[in-house]
């Protein structure tokens, strides 16, 4: 039986985000693209909660799988309610840093950093990722079309805007 004093201790320790998240996964050998075919990996409302998945994650799940970090409640396709009338910045990353950079996306995105703007850092529903053969592309998902400059994204090590694209999403109603 766990004392009260460590139970609450465990609590304090604990770095709550300021919203919860939800890791999911579509394996590369999967073709069925229904919802069913996506898989939640896990729900996210602390830092210690993403370091500890991230540091089981294996590098070649990060490479070879569709991964993507959305909000809670938000399913990861372009015909959820908070997605369709948004768009995504679309970033081509080497295979050799897309572990990397993805860690460093994925912490900024929690900590609710991933851009200075607060309207928009509200209106990012998560961010993906796609392999291909030597580099995948990383997506941040926004909910609307009202920013479309990637340089409102944070500067993060090793993913250039240079390239970078917005797209609209197409949803297939």
């Amino acid at each position: 039986m766990t004392s009260n004093s460590a139970v609450m201790e465990r609590k304090l320790s604990t770095h709550t985000l300021s919203d919860k998240w939800v890791l999911w996964a579509h394996l590369p050998h999967v073709t069925d693209w229904s919802n069913k075919s996506y898989i939640p990996i896990q729900e996210i409302s602390s830092v210690e909660e993403i370091v500890s998945l991230y540091n089981i994650i294996p590098e070649a799940m990060v490479k070879n799988c569709m991964l993507f970090l959305m909000r809670k409640d938000i399913f990861p396709s372009w015909e959820d309610p908070k997605n369709r009338k948004g768009g995504c910045f679309s970033f081509k990353v080497n295979n050799k840093k897309v572990s990397d950079i993805w860690k460093k996306l994925s912490y900024s995105l929690l900590g609710e950093t991933l851009s200075n703007n607060k309207i928009l850092m509200k209106n990012i529903t998560g961010i993906t990722i796609s392999p291909k053969k030597a580099f995948c592309i990383i997506k941040v998902w926004t909910t609307d079309l009202m920013f479309q400059n990637p340089n409102e994204i944070t500067n993060i090590e090793g993913l250039s805007t240079h390239g970078c694209i917005f797209k609209r999403h197409k949803p297939e109603y």
